[in-house]
């Protein structure tokens, strides 16, 4: 009985943090890929439009020294623990030892910028078992 009354403990407690999982739909106004001449790391500048500059501060606000994913198009672009919220107008995604999950930078780049936009969870969230807050548009994605 006594394990029974665990495991159902156990599955609470993974309802309740899955339920506190977030995800946060962000648009950039430029993806521009480039390959660092110093270290030949590839890497995707990110310019965010001004409703995602503020839905992302928003998300990152109540986050600070917890570990959030940025994924494109299902692809996890970056995993890190946040030191401060993230509130400026633009950000780098350097590509880690094996790149962005096999794609290149320009195809990520490339990406972004056709509407598949970023997405920004907590950590150990997959696309598909959170809820997407995505940020207020005040164009049609792809409009620019």
């Amino acid at each position: 009985m006594t394990v029974v009354r665990s495991l159902a403990c156990a599955a609470l407690l993974l309802a309740a943090a899955a339920s506190h999982a977030e995800s946060v739909a962000l648009r950039a106004d430029k993806a521009t890929a480039g390959v660092d001449p110093q270290t030949s790391m590839r890497y995707v500048d990110v310019v965010l439009h001004p409703d995602s500059r503020q839905a992302l501060a928003d998300f990152t606000r109540d986050r600070v020294g917890k570990r959030i994913q940025l994924r494109s198009n299902g692809v996890l672009l970056s995993s890190a623990t946040l030191q401060s919220p993230l509130e400026g107008d633009s950000f780098r995604i350097v590509a880690g030892e094996h790149g962005f999950a096999g794609k290149s930078a320009d195809e990520i780049a490339k990406g972004i910028m056709r509407g598949g936009g970023l997405t920004v969870d907590d950590e150990g969230s997959t696309p598909g078992d959170i809820g997407t807050r995505p940020s207020k548009r005040s164009a049609p994605a792809g409009g620019n």
